[in-house]
């Protein structure tokens, strides 16, 4: 029950109803219960609200929660008769008006067009078109990512098992290995470890940029991970190494994506003729 330091007098003959805001009702699935405020009632006027979304609302002072509507309220005089007389629903009880055929109604899922991230993905929110200009958490967002940020955000998730790939790959990459042991040596010998080098947790990062191996079938992975998007499609090559060398390092790396965005089936498809080489 929420209090709102509100008093209302209403004219005789009248009685005040609370009803639920449709935005509300909609988008945070809160719903107004007992709503009728009688003309004589000078108290403070309080509001039931109960919430059947899936998420917890917080309301502060000055929110506009319900909406009151003044009815008037019909008194005819009451009189006591035999026979109600005779009408086309009778004594038919509930479900009675709904046996006529009827247009029925098909309800269809909204195309998810806007998610907003968090660092706990089972937090991520899903908006449809038509929740833009509506729903309170597109009112607060004022900043909207762009297909290459949310493929970039997704792109620098690397969970265990993905580095753990790395790691089996780099055994068999003897310059990998190579470039594993110089820091070991030198931290060894006592000198300085290179800025730009570092080794933890068994893996090697230049300049933070994760150290991959030569390895064709794990560079593939990275490559479409990088280059296909649900949300965008295809990038094109600049695009696609620019994300891969946001997070990656590997020399003559930004050739082999090249090689491998001409040779991408998909985008050879959607290409015209002309381009289609």
């Amino acid at each position: 029950m929420v209090e709102t330091g509100i008093v209302v007098g209403l004219a005789d003959g009248t009685y005040g109803r609370l009803a639920a805001r449709s935005g509300m009702a909609s988008k945070m699935g809160i719903a107004v219960g007992a709503g009728v405020i009688d003309a004589d009632y000078t108290g403070e006027v309080k509001v039931i609200l109960r919430n059947h979304g899936e998420a917890d609302s917080v309301f502060k002072a000055g929110a506009r929660i319900v909406q009151l509507i003044v009815e008037k309220v019909a008194k005819p005089d009451a009189m006591e008769v035999d026979d109600l007389g005779i009408t086309e629903q009778g004594m038919m009880g509930f479900g009675s008006s709904d046996m006529n055929p009827k247009r029925s109604i098909t309800a269809k899922e909204a195309e998810v067009k806007i998610c907003l991230l968090h660092t706990d993905t089972s937090e991520n929110e899903f908006f449809s078109t038509a929740d833009i200009g509506y729903h309170h958490r597109l009112m607060k967002e004022k900043e909207i990512l762009s297909s290459a940020h949310v493929n970039a955000a997704l792109t620098r998730t690397m969970n265990d098992s993905f580095l753990d790939k790395i790691r089996v790959a780099s055994k068999e990459d003897e310059k990998w290995q190579e470039r594993g042991r110089e820091p070991v040596r030198l931290r060894e010998s006592g000198k300085k470890m290179s800025d730009e080098w570092i080794e933890k947790d068994g893996l090697l990062y230049c300049k933070n940029h994760l150290y991959i191996p030569v390895d064709e079938a794990f560079q593939t992975e990275i490559a479409q991970g990088c280059h296909h998007s649900l949300v965008a499609g295809d990038f094109g090559q600049e695009k696609t190494i620019k994300i891969v060398q946001r997070d990656f390092y590997l020399k003559g790396l930004a050739d082999w994506i090249r090689d491998y965005v001409r040779s991408c089936d998909e985008c050879q498809y959607s290409k015209s003729p002309r381009h289609a080489k």
